[in-house]
């Protein structure tokens, strides 16, 4: 079992891979089995630079390329990512891909967030993905005492920031 991104489907494809494989949720708390679905995610992050010459045409341009639902779909099936308005979410082509359609539901659930913004950046993740690593490798002994030390590092880290 691997937690990874909608990109790892484009990634296999375009590798032209043999490999078995499925997409699903990531497993959740049993004693929370409403949030099964749901997930981390993000969205299309652009911006107009600060003094840029043409200001209210690039305003334009990135209204554009972050609203219009066919400009949005077009690029998600080149790219095969998950387009970021509720509307193109429900396009045909990207819906009838069954390992894609798994990352679009979880998009579109109601409990899916994104990252909570805090002083220390990604260094939380960083130590998770440290973590995952080590674990995954038999680095780990303890799977409950690590993760409660994994807690008090990103603990400490947020205390600081």
């Amino acid at each position: 079992m691997m937690m990874d991104g909608e990109w790892r489907n484009a990634f296999i494809e375009g590798d032209k891979s043999k490999v078995n494989y499925a997409t699903a949720p990531f497993p959740v708390d049993p004693d929370q089995p409403g949030l099964y679905g749901s997930g981390q995610v993000g969205g299309t992050i652009a911006g107009v630079p600060k003094g840029v010459k043409h200001a209210a045409e690039s305003w334009l341009l990135l209204q554009f390329m972050t609203t219009d639902n066919t400009y949005l779909t077009t690029i998600a099936h080149g790219l095969k990512n998950v387009p970021s308005t509720v509307e193109s979410l429900k396009d045909q082509q990207l819906q009838s891909d069954p390992h894609f359609k798994p990352f679009l539901d979880v998009f579109a659930n109601e409990q899916s967030t994104f990252k909570p913004i805090t002083p220390i950046g990604i260094t939380d993740y960083d130590l998770f993905q440290s973590f995952a690593q080590k674990w995954q490798a038999g680095k780990v002994p303890d799977l409950q005492a690590g993760l409660d030390q994994l807690d008090e590092q990103i603990s400490k880290q947020l205390q600081l920031g």
